[in-house]
């Protein structure tokens, strides 16, 4: 059973051959018509030139009748041109008598057909003549039919040359849509590729562009999915670990059920953040940010027992919560893991940038191109994810996100903002 593709392809065919076919077909009977018109112009034309020379002879020697060939009639019996003068003795015949001066054509006398020409010398002087177009009439008749083969033949051709015409011209698009057919859709690389044919290129071009942004969208959702439970990950055991105080020490309850609340909140910022970044044309609710007091009370969840050393100014940045905390977590857990627990990460916080800086190993030249890239793994463990959600939430807001090695060892990130924080006006909250 054919498929809809398959029924698809065989309509466009039969559709573009038959348009093919008919503007053959239309152009063949338009130049038929044109020829058979301008000849029958020209024919005609010439014999009324003629005749009217032949007139202004028989007028000038003074004949009273006369018949004479002016064509090439040696096939007929009758001649094929007649005049008459009845003023002079000539008689004429009586179907002649009703007409007027002037050009008369396509005259029926006796069976054929007549071409004539009446002129009044003086009042009772006028002078006829006839010529016999019977046979020019069945020579067009010879000449339409011809038209009507050549018509035949041409509409033979047609179907021929259109069939091929259109499998040749569908042979590249039928080729594209195989490919299309044949993509898998676990291999996000995959692109189309026309074969010796240019003008598939703007579709080839359309449908990868369409799917380049397809990928991207995949993998932001990807992204999403993983960068979730990362994230979700350090507020859940900070809940757990608190949920276990409380356990242990009911008496005193507000610490535990303030940690509770506070990661509580920060998961959902995170998650409002997330899903902005999922979402192509959203972004969460910006916020008026106190970096000084906000970056130590996340600090809290993924120092361990690393020192941490703070050297910040009083900054406020216009921000999302969430966006701002995932970017620090993950740069503050890199940090972290590579410092390890008696190493020492120094957190910089001005009014053009964030740095988060580690006494650790530093990262291998060749690695340092590829920190971003989506599940990529250094030597350092991790997920693969943190990074590139942290840099794909920096370029939402259009801030620029690097990593470079330090020159005395170790690795500084550092969170460009896209312009400069304010300071904190004195006495605010």
């Amino acid at each position: 059973m054919a498929t809809r593709a398959e029924v698809s392809s065989g309509h466009l065919r039969r559709r573009l051959t038959g348009a093919l076919i008919a503007l053959t077909v239309a152009a063949a009977i338009i130049l038929s018509t044109f020829v058979w018109v301008t000849e029958r112009w020209i024919e005609r034309g010439s014999v009324e030139t003629l005749m009217e020379r032949e007139l202004d002879y028989l007028i000038r020697i003074g004949a009273q009748s006369s018949t004479r060939d002016i064509v090439d009639n040696s096939d007929d019996l009758e001649p094929a041109l007649l005049y008459y003068r009845p003023a002079w003795g000539g008689s004429v015949p009586p179907p002649l008598r009703k007409l007027n001066t002037g050009w008369h054509r396509d005259v029926k006398i006796s069976g054929n057909s007549f071409q004539i020409l009446i002129r009044d010398l003086a009042p009772d002087d006028r002078v006829y003549l006839m010529h016999d177009i019977s046979p020019l009439e069945a020579r067009d008749q010879r000449l339409v039919g011809s038209f009507g083969f050549g018509l035949a033949l041409v509409s033979l051709l047609a179907i021929w040359g259109a069939r091929r015409v259109a499998d040749e011209a569908l042979s590249p698009l039928a080729k594209l849509v195989a490919q299309i057919r044949g993509l898998d859709p676990e291999n996000g690389s995959a692109r189309l590729k026309p074969e010796d044919d240019p003008e598939l290129d703007v579709i080839a071009d359309a449908l990868n562009g369409y799917m380049a942004e397809l990928d991207a969208l995949i993998e932001r959702e990807q992204a999403f999915a993983a960068a979730a439970s990362h994230e979700l990950r350090t507020p859940l055991a900070v809940i757990r670990g608190a949920a276990e105080l409380l356990e242990a020490r009911p008496a005193d309850p507000s610490r535990a059920l303030a940690r509770i609340q506070r990661a509580v909140a920060q998961a959902q910022e995170d998650l409002d953040a997330l899903l902005a970044l999922s979402r192509l044309r959203e972004s969460p609710r910006a916020w008026n940010l106190d970096l000084e007091r906000l970056l130590p009370e996340w600090a809290e969840m993924d120092a361990g027992s690393t020192k941490l050393v703070w050297r910040m100014q009083p900054t406020l940045l216009t921000a999302a919560a969430g966006s701002i905390h995932v970017i620090f977590s993950n740069l503050l857990r890199n940090a972290v893991r590579a410092a390890g627990p008696d190493g020492e990460v120094i957190i910089e916080l001005d009014q053009q940038a964030l740095r988060v800086v580690d006494n650790g190993p530093g990262i291998p030249d060749h690695e340092l191109p590829l920190v971003f890239e989506p599940h990529f793994r250094g030597r350092d463990g991790g997920t693969g994810i943190g990074l590139y959600v942290a840099r794909a939430m920096a370029r939402r807001h259009g801030w620029q996100l690097k990593l470079d090695n330090r020159s005395d060892g170790g690795a500084i990130a550092t969170l460009l903002f896209s312009a400069p924080p304010r300071p904190v006006p004195s006495g605010a909250a």
